[in-house]
């Protein structure tokens, strides 16, 4: 999940001619491919949020099962070149690292943050809440490690019999970026990410 930390606001409007004038509770939809829609918004002291949404045919089960395998995050999260569970913890409420590789010359850089989860009895959404822990683990000379981080993911059973996933992050990681880094991670990375996501989900349910 560390991908949707790296964007800034405003960028890579010409890929997507005409996306940015549509808006989601503040949020301006910059990417729209294969059911896949990215919205990004602004906030104070240079906060980004980015929002993915997309739909899968697949149970909540599944989408929790992928999620909670840090260690094949690398498989599927773009950029993601590590990531592991800290010990400690429980299936609702774990921390975890997430490593994510920039080109040269840019610093290489990770996450560490708690996750809680939870299903609902009655409706059966699952609520998966990240809080960033900076603290949590021992600093990496190898990383610079964010500061800013929090996100949420609500994965919803829809009358299909599928799923509806919405994920939104806040991070000030950008920052320092050139603008061709910012398209990617702002448009065809969190596409590739999602896209990978419902694969796998999906693939769960054979």
């Amino acid at each position: 999940m560390r991908f949707l930390g790296l964007f800034l606001v405003f960028m890579a409007l010409t890929q997507v001619p005409g996306l940015a004038q549509q808006e989601q509770g503040g949020y301006q939809l910059l990417a729209d491919e294969a059911g896949v829609r990215v919205y990004v918004r602004s906030a104070a002291k240079d906060v980004m949020s980015v929002r993915v949404t997309t739909t899968a045919q697949a149970k909540i089960v599944a989408a929790l099962a992928v999620l909670d395998d840090a260690k094949a995050y690398p498989s599927w999260v773009h950029r993601c070149t590590e990531a592991f569970v800290l010990p400690g913890g429980n299936a609702n409420r774990y921390t975890y690292c997430s490593r994510v590789k920039l080109p040269f010359p840019f610093r290489n850089r990770e996450v560490v943050a708690i996750v809680e989860q939870s299903i609902h009895p009655t409706t059966g959404v699952l609520t998966r809440r990240i809080t960033n822990a900076p603290q949590a683990l021992p600093a990496s000379k190898d990383y610079d490690r964010e500061q800013t981080y929090s996100g949420e993911w609500v994965i919803t059973p829809n009358a299909s019999g599928g799923i509806d996933i919405s994920s939104t992050f806040q991070t000030t990681a950008a920052s320092g970026l050139p603008a061709w880094l910012r398209r990617e991670v702002m448009t065809s990375g969190p596409v590739r990410t999602m896209q990978n996501f419902v694969a796998r989900v999906e693939a769960k349910q054979g």
